[in-house]
């Protein structure tokens, strides 16, 4: 397979953005960048340069909506595929493309405080590590390379669509509350507890040139997700892409 550079990324993520954004302003599917995206379209007005994915973020009920529109009008080249993985991805059809993905994030209620919260937390935590594939151990710490180990193990007895579906019935399972998290975030990313006035209000942004949406309120969920001082580039050695050697 050949191997993309990130211009090419870029290139082809912007193209994954306009399809997406045009099939949900034709529904009124509301969605936000959310994660490194919404990081990018705040402090670069467009992609982090060395990011290598896009995050949107949708309302459970927003992505039952574009589950079942995208795949009928979507541009051909696309699909949305949860390849090896529980987050809803929007990828290139073509393999030689399949390094530049979408990732679609999703708010779902999360239990009241106490056990029930903590257990459900755990079971989703569990089934991520059953989920995940091709790991590279080399970048977790000794605990976190046990747990994924173990996990895989558990894991190895069930099919990829038993395990998917299971995680998508524990994170509806919950239908009320103020409180939300992105069920399918990965690890930590998952644990950030989110209210539904954060990303009520949504306004246009610009991104690379294109039109998005972004929370009105941007800096108080850039500062949950990365702290007071997202504005400032973090040092040299840590700008690297996350899905791809460069």
């Amino acid at each position: 397979m050949a191997e993309l550079n990130l211009a090419d990324i870029h290139a082809e993520l912007l193209e994954q953005l306009r399809d997406i954004t045009a099939v949900c302003t034709r529904h009124d599917i509301p969605y936000n960048m959310m994660c490194g995206s919404l990081l990018g379209a705040v402090r670069h007005h467009g992609f982090i340069p060395w990011d290598d994915d896009v995050d949107l973020l949708m309302t459970r009920e927003a992505f039952t909506r574009f589950r079942e529109v995208y795949p009928k009008e979507c541009d051909k080249r696309f699909e949305l595929t949860y390849l090896n993985t529980w987050t809803p991805r929007v990828m290139n059809r073509d393999p030689e493309k399949a390094a530049a993905f979408t990732d679609l994030f999703i708010l779902d209620h999360v239990p009241p405080e106490g056990l029930k919260r903590k257990i459900w937390f755990l079971r989703l935590h569990l089934l991520q590590g059953m989920l995940k594939r091709n790991t590279d151990y080399s970048r977790f710490n000794l605990k976190n390379r046990i747990l994924l180990r173990v996990t895989h193990i558990m894991g190895l007895p069930f099919t990829t669509e038993w395990k998917t579906k299971r995680y998508e019935a524990i994170s509806t399972k919950y239908k009320m509350g103020n409180d939300l998290c992105m069920s399918n975030g990965a690890f930590e990313l998952m644990m950030h507890i989110w209210h539904p006035d954060q990303f009520e209000e949504l306004i246009d942004a610009d991104f690379e040139g294109q039109t998005v949406k972004i929370p009105a309120k941007w800096d108080e969920v850039l500062t949950i997700l990365f702290g007071p001082d997202y504005m400032t580039p973090p040092p040299e050695n840590e700008r690297v892409a996350k899905h791809l050697d460069v």
